[in-house]
């Protein structure tokens, strides 16, 4: 017996080891070789082997990552060969674009600028005019676009529009999405971020130039003296008179630096006496400003044509005209302010006149209810709309101080009269608009006492 070869043999021995080592190579080389090809086939050949391992990242935390939109519109795609369509495709099929609104931009001629089909564009047409009636954009807004682009085996070069975002104004978006060969419009109120704030301030100057100091925003202390214009001259206000106020300030998302702000209780003392005005709401959006026992501060009329008075001359039956240099009578009262400073109508009304008028230089007038009539004179130009026969609502813009006509600087002249007769502005005292119904009187007191409460212990903004 030889060592190595028990059984059979020594020949045979070899022969069938030398088989069996043949066979192993064999079975290695078929076993490899279907290794090589199930690689193969788990991998595209046009797959890209970055993207693909950041999608597998992704799915195995359980999220699908979202395209980040280009800057502006894609141009010489480079369709990817056909190949069977997983979950993710929609995702790198799509395109979003922004598109900043220009003067005369209508959403037709926007959808004009892209390759939709004859058929889209009539869908998406009829659409926008049942909807979008006006079609007047704002130059400067945005107008998001959402396309799907062509399948991949579709071997065409239009696209689909599958969503439409306008940034109508700084509190509604209007969109359109399609769904199928139908397509759906709704008005989306945007988001909005709403802070309590207070501020205080002593009086050491007027109360506008001491609010200022103090860095009160100036709508805040425009708001302030149209509240309390009927109960105090402020005028008259004095060195260490002092206010208070408690008001919130709404910010729509993206647009920090336009906040709207609105005051929601102040206080004022003056001369010793301490006025308060609570804002509220009698229907939702509709509110105003009462004092503590829930009358109304408000009046019909404002009291003033501009945000903050500076009269220099008052209503006279005699007084020495600057330019004419003589007596006569002033039956209105000039304000002092820059040229171009924002003119109100101190109520609502018709426009009776809004044209060139003699010394007048520029001016309109409006007629109001029971037989009121106001002018206002000497403007450097209009507001918006404001023509004979225009319809006005109290406070609304409706010219700029100017100093057309007979005058020697920018000013407003202000008049009032009554069957035409002229009245001081001064001297009349409009009844206050209404006050709390007892049905309501219960919630007013609860929302007054939760604003005094936050007017004492918010933080000073």
């Amino acid at each position: 017996m030889q060592l190595g070869f028990p059984y059979g043999a020594p020949g045979q021995q070899t022969r069938q080891a030398l088989q069996f080592k043949g066979l192993q190579s064999v079975y290695s080389l078929l076993i490899w070789l279907s290794v090589f090809v199930a690689t193969g086939a788990a991998k595209p050949a046009d797959a890209d082997p970055t993207r693909q391992a950041g999608v597998r990242k992704g799915l195995a935390k359980g999220k699908i990552p979202a395209p980040t939109p280009p800057v502006g519109r894609l141009t010489n795609n480079t369709l990817l060969p056909a190949r069977q369509a997983t979950a993710l495709d929609f995702w790198h099929r799509q395109e979003y674009i922004v598109h900043r609104v220009r003067s005369g931009d209508t959403l037709p001629r926007i959808l004009d600028r892209f390759t939709l089909t004859a058929d889209d564009k009539d869908l998406w047409g009829r659409s926008f005019r049942q909807h979008f009636r006006s079609g007047k954009l704002a130059p400067g807004r945005q107008v998001h676009l959402y396309f799907a682009k062509p399948d991949i085996d579709a071997n065409r070069a239009t696209e689909s529009l599958m969503a439409v975002e306008v940034d109508f104004n700084d509190s509604m978006d209007l969109t359109w999405e399609k769904t199928g060969r139908s397509v759906f419009f709704a008005r989306r109120e945007k988001p909005v971020n709403v802070e309590l704030r207070t501020a205080t301030a002593t009086i050491d100057d007027s109360l506008f130039r001491s609010g200022m100091k103090a860095g009160i925003h100036s709508s805040l202390l425009s708001q302030l003296t149209d509240i309390f214009t009927w109960d105090i001259d402020l005028e008259n206000i004095y060195q260490g008179d002092s206010f208070k106020i408690l008001y919130e300030q709404r910010s729509t998302r993206g647009q920090p630096d336009k906040p709207q702000l609105r005051i929601l209780a102040a206080e004022l003392i003056s001369a010793g006496q301490k006025k308060t005005a609570i804002y509220f709401e009698k229907q939702k959006g509709m509110g105003a400003y009462y004092n503590i026992e829930g009358r109304s501060l408000a009046r019909s009329f404002l009291r003033f044509p501009l945000e903050f008075a500076n009269i220099t001359s008052t209503f006279s039956e005699s007084r020495f005209h600057p330019v004419l240099k003589t007596s006569m009578p002033h039956t209105g009262i000039d304000f002092a302010a820059e040229r171009g400073t924002p003119v109100r109508a101190v109520g609502d009304g018709i426009i009776n006149q809004a044209s060139w008028s003699g010394s007048y230089g520029k001016l309109v007038e409006i007629q109001h209810d029971a037989g009121f009539a106001t002018r206002y004179a000497h403007l450097s130009g209009y507001g918006n709309g404001i023509r004979k026969g225009s319809v006005v609502k109290k406070g609304q813009v409706i010219g700029f101080v100017g100093s057309t006509g007979r005058t020697t600087g920018p000013h407003l002249h202000f008049e009032l009269y009554k069957d035409q007769q002229y009245i001081n502005p001064l001297s009349l005292d409009f009844p206050a608009e209404d006050t709390i119904e007892p049905a309501l009187l219960t919630v007013f007191e609860d929302q007054k006492n939760t604003f005094l409460v936050e007017l004492t212990s918010l933080p000073q903004s």
